[in-house]
């Protein structure tokens, strides 16, 4: 079956090669030089650093999808989800955080291409390594990303090489505006909608000696309340940045800044129950309270020296958080998280060939430090029988530290020929010093050389490229993924805690991919297919069905077999179509896994089918928007959106489940094929100064499950689901 579903990726390939095959082939130095602006009816260059060098997108042979922030400015998406939600490859369904989030990480729930983040013990701690990476200019999950954008790129396939940690499945860069020497300029917006919605942003940026020294300085304001009650779920978001960009000689540049952002989070209020498949019902619950704080601070250095350009790339991000939630559907449960401390600090310097170089290289080192404290308490409040238990995880100390040296090379063969070579080596440490009392009120202990790991891992990356014409590329790329493990207390088959450890990621991804525009410019059409081995997707399972289960951890091998296509169409000048579609077959292999020692068990037992749950096997988006040019030269553009993801389980099913004759667990946790709109109505004055935009998301108010969940006792299904229809305006000013 597998060679099967690779031998159609080839055959996808050679298609593509065979319908532009007979145009001429590119020069290697087109290939790096920036193309003629684009003209009017034409599709405009867009440049990358995806690969750590500036290049033409077109010109890059990776799976890139592109988003300004102009165009997520004029469509009204601040959000990380709503960046992300028309990318083809990455799951639709499942909502991504984004910079309300509340979390130290916000790559963990963004799956890509079938990969899904590990799953760690109900007790582990913030900060476990995520198969997604997002990174903010530069920095690996730095804060900032949801105001004065420039630009989101994000590169489907494992990036590991250039990126490492996290970068198994894929990686989001968010680049935001930089200071700019020569002109003084800013911006302003403001957006209000239903749910008591109120958004404020503004930039400036200011010149301070001519072409010497600039500063930017940015800030946001988001809050809304909840989507089901007022204050359950309501959420506040309060953001600031700083940019200094210092350039004293030609070839030398520093830019330094700082940013901070102070969330607050409100959850319950209510509680959904399914009481059918697909119908559910509010419960209501006590409302609790959260907040974090997150600092950062970083710079990047540019040094031109000649031969090469040194850049070192140093920042220090804080985070800090407290909050409590009160879960009354089957156990009536009260938690309470804080996580007092949580200090990252990461260095990279990398030395890069410059602009014209026919070998273009790169070789580097990387820094990570982590250091983090938590609690985690649960007390049980119902039913009567068990009140006063009380599940009590403290993460007194975890620190990680990992190293790195990586280096690739890209060298041209003849006129039309390039390959790419990579390698990279990291060594991860994990030190844990841990207490966690059990729902057996037994207290586990794990400290000394029990806590602590290492994971040395090698990634490489090999790539040819050909250019079959001016406009047209293929490639072929094979290439590795590999992130460190971790260790954390859950309970054994008794009860009792036990150290449940999480062996590092590994993935090894076959891709073959085709570039082009046609049509003098004016469409463009990018495809590829895959073929990925993965060995080492881990979760927890539940043993028991009580809200506090017994839990063991697994690792199942998963291959992954799907394809993108990905085309923009510049129909006329005032006409653009965005069309994109995405197949997705991820399944586990070996299922005859043992869940371990004392369980008499295997995997098998706890999936009863082989689909990975939580991944949609088919997705498409489609957009049209449309230019009237008004009197005295503004612009009205209408557009509308429609995204479809196909039906599949959000969750694991046992083999027990998928037989028990009381409830049909498979249609609970089954989400059927949904299809989501949005429509919005842009404004642009003449110049551009000033930009109006009405929209409405989700016009369906289409509220289908995200995720399911049982709880106990007896047997409650609650689900997540998705936001509601919003609507919205907003109104942004360039000064």
């Amino acid at each position: 079956m597998i060679v099967q579903k690779k031998s159609c990726g080839v055959m996808v390939a050679s298609s593509l090669a065979c319908v532009v095959g007979s145009l001429m082939p590119i020069s290697w130095a087109h290939a790096q030089g920036a193309k003629p602006a684009a003209a009017e009816g034409q599709l405009e260059e867009v440049v990358v650093t995806a690969e750590r060098r500036t290049a033409d997108v077109q010109n890059t042979a990776s799976s890139i999808t592109v988003v300004s922030g102009a165009d997520l400015k004029a469509q009204g998406k601040y959000s990380l989800q709503e960046m992300l939600e028309d990318v083809p490859g990455l799951d639709p369904l499942t909502p991504t955080p984004g910079a309300q989030s509340g979390s130290d990480q916000s790559g963990g729930n963004i799956t890509i291409r079938g990969i899904r983040s590990n799953v760690a013990g109900a007790s582990a701690a913030a900060s476990n390594a995520a198969a997604a990476a997002v990174y903010v200019d530069g920095i690996f999950e730095g804060i900032g990303g949801a105001y004065d954008i420039d630009r989101v790129e994000v590169l489907r396939g494992p990036q590991g090489t250039l990126y490492g940690r996290s970068a198994t499945s894929g990686l989001v860069a968010i680049h935001t505006a930089n200071p700019e020497l020569e002109k003084f300029d800013g911006n302003a917006g403001l957006e209000f909608g239903n749910y008591s919605l109120q958004h404020y942003n503004a930039a400036l940026n200011v010149p301070l000696v001519d072409d010497k020294l600039a500063v930017r300085i940015s800030g946001n304001r988001y809050q809304r309340d909840g989507y089901d009650t007022k204050v359950g779920g309501s959420i506040a978001s309060t953001d600031a940045r700083v940019k200094v960009l210092f350039k004293p000689v030609e070839g030398l540049s520093l830019l330094v800044g700082a940013a901070l952002q102070n969330n607050v989070t409100n959850s319950g209020g209510t509680t959904i129950v399914l009481d059918a498949p697909n119908h559910y019902h509010f419960n209501s619950t006590p409302v609790g309270h959260g907040n974090n704080y997150l600092r950062q601070y970083w710079g990047e250095l540019n040094w031109d020296m000649g031969f090469a350009t040194l850049t070192w790339q140093p920042a220090v991000r804080t985070y800090e958080s407290k909050s409590t939630a009160f879960i009354r559907s089957g156990l009536g449960l009260d938690q309470k998280v804080e996580v007092p401390h949580d200090r990252f600090h990461t260095e990279e310097l990398r030395l890069a060939s410059n602009a014209g170089s026919k070998l273009i290289w790169q070789a580097g080192a990387f820094y990570y430090d982590n250091s983090i404290s938590s609690s985690n308490i649960v007390n049980i409040v119902s039913p009567p029988p068990l009140v006063g238990l009380a599940s009590n995880s403290q993460l007194k100390d975890k620190s990680t530290t990992a190293y790195s040296v990586f280096g690739e090379a890209t060298y041209p063969i003849g006129e039309s020929w390039r390959i790419t070579g990579g390698a990279r080596y990291d060594d991860t440490k994990v030190a844990v010093t841990q207490d966690y009392t059990s729902s057996s009120l037994v207290t586990g202990h794990l400290s000394g050389d029990a806590g602590k790991r290492e994971f040395k891992n090698g990634t490489f990356r090999l790539r040819a490229e050909h250019d079959l014409a001016s406009q047209h590329m293929v490639y072929a790329t094979v290439s590795s993924g590999a992130s460190p493990g971790d260790i954390s207390l859950a309970t054994n088959a008794a009860g009792n805690p036990i150290a449940i450890p999480l062996v590092a990621e590994t993935l090894i991804a076959y891709e073959v991919g085709s570039k082009n525009r046609f049509f003098d410019n004016s469409l463009q059409v990018n495809g590829s297919v895959y073929y990925y081995n993965y060995g080492g997707y881990q979760t927890v399972i539940n043993i028991t069905p009580l809200s506090l289960p017994t839990q063991t951890g697994v690792a199942v091998p998963v291959h992954v077999v799907g394809g993108e296509l990905e085309t923009v169409w510049q129909v006329t000048r005032a006409d653009r179509v965005n069309f994109s579609l995405a197949a997705t077959d991820s399944y586990l292999v070996n299922k005859n896994t043992s869940l371990g020692a004392g369980t008499g068990a295997t995997v098998a037992g706890f999936f009863a089918r082989d689909e990975m749950p939580g991944v949609t096997p088919f997705s498409a988006s489609l957009s049209y928007d449309h230019d009237f040019l008004l009197p005295g030269g503004s612009k009205l553009t209408p557009r509308g959106a429609v995204r479809y993801a196909s039906d599949h389980e959000l969750t694991n099913i046992t083999t027990t489940q998928a037989n028990d004759p009381t409830y049909n667990y498979r249609q609970y946790f089954r989400v059927d094929g949904q299809v989501v709109t949005d429509v919005n109505v842009t404004w642009s004055s003449p110049d551009s100064r000033w930009l109006a935009n009405a929209y409405v998301r989700n016009v369906g108010d289409n509220r289908y499950k995200t995720s399911v969940m049982v709880q106990g006792p007896g047997v409650n299904f609650i689900p997540s689901i998705y936001e509601p229809r919003t609507i919205g305006v907003d109104l942004n000013v360039r000064l």
